[in-house]
């Protein structure tokens, strides 16, 4: 396509999925030989377009609504061609991550070496909508949830897609029940020893011995929170204490992790009810 994405993640340094948003593209056509990523079209344009679609197995004509999803597997073909402006959110999810996330909830892969979603034409799914939507503001702001955030969304993305469209989706498979105490502790002391880093969700599973897949409903289930929520609520904790201790907000803030002093002010205030300057002068 001769038009640019008005965003992409880029420069994100994001491994396992690449976005783009699309704006008004003039009429054309659009044709991939062979995807080398699963591909999630998601369609923002505000006004219905009429579209025709060739995929493997698949072609026809229709009108994309907005909130109208495309998904298309790894390796196949895939073609679209409208007559009026479009708009919309583009991801090529990894079929790596895919594998290893069927691999890790040991879903059978129907007797192939690859996941296979099909060929998913306009469809209507909110919670596809709802992370892609999570995942671009969080790209179009800079990154501010960091590393652990965005790895969350892509894996909770990939097990949705997995459960509802792919090949894994034909038995449901036996999972951990719960986190062991000393499961728990080795990644809530992980958590506590490298709060001041842009912690992965990889890092903390392996902390814990568990997949990742598994460890982000495990983790929640024995703390009530999702890992990133953690990490944040310890990060005021213990923003706190240097507050109290002298530090300045925004070596604070940089110190652990926040992507600026506003992003540190937000979730203070969420956690706390008031701002880190309201926070010290109550306390004095």
């Amino acid at each position: 396509m001769p038009d640019s994405p008005v965003a992409t993640n880029d420069a994100s340094g994001w491994s396992e999925l690449k976005i783009s948003a699309w704006e008004g593209v003039s009429p054309q056509e659009a044709f991939e030989p062979a995807l080398d990523s699963h591909l999630i079209v998601i369609h923002k344009t505000p006004q219905p377009v009429r579209v025709f679609e060739r995929a493997d197995g698949y072609h026809g004509e229709g009108i994309a609504m907005p909130g109208h999803i495309n998904l298309f597997s790894a390796g196949d073909m895939s073609y679209c061609r409208w007559d009026e402006e479009l708009s919309f959110l583009r991801l090529d999810l990894s079929p790596v991550l895919t594998t290893k996330v069927a691999a890790e909830l040991e879903l059978p892969l129907g007797g192939g070496t690859a996941i296979d979603f099909g060929r998913q034409i306009r469809l209507q799914d909110d919670r596809v909508v709802q992370v892609a939507q999570w995942l671009y503001e969080d790209m179009k702001n800079g990154g501010p949830g960091g590393k652990l955030y965005t790895d969350s969304l892509i894996r909770l993305l990939s097990m949705h897609l997995l459960h509802r469209f792919g090949t894994a989706s034909s038995r449901q498979a036996a999972s951990p029940r719960q986190l062991a105490r000393k499961q728990l502790d080795g990644a809530l002391q992980y958590i506590h020893d490298y709060l001041e880093h842009d912690i992965s969700l990889d890092d903390i599973a392996a902390a814990a011995h568990v997949s990742p897949s598994h460890f982000m409903r495990l983790f929640k289930e024995a703390t009530g929170l999702p890992p990133h929520r953690y990490v944040i609520q310890e990060r005021i904790r213990k923003a706190q204490h240097l507050l109290l201790g002298g530090r300045p907000t925004h070596e604070v803030a940089a110190s652990l992790g926040f992507s600026d002093q506003s992003h540190f002010h937000r979730h203070f205030k969420r956690i706390l009810g008031v701002t880190p300057r309201e926070f010290v002068l109550n306390f004095r």
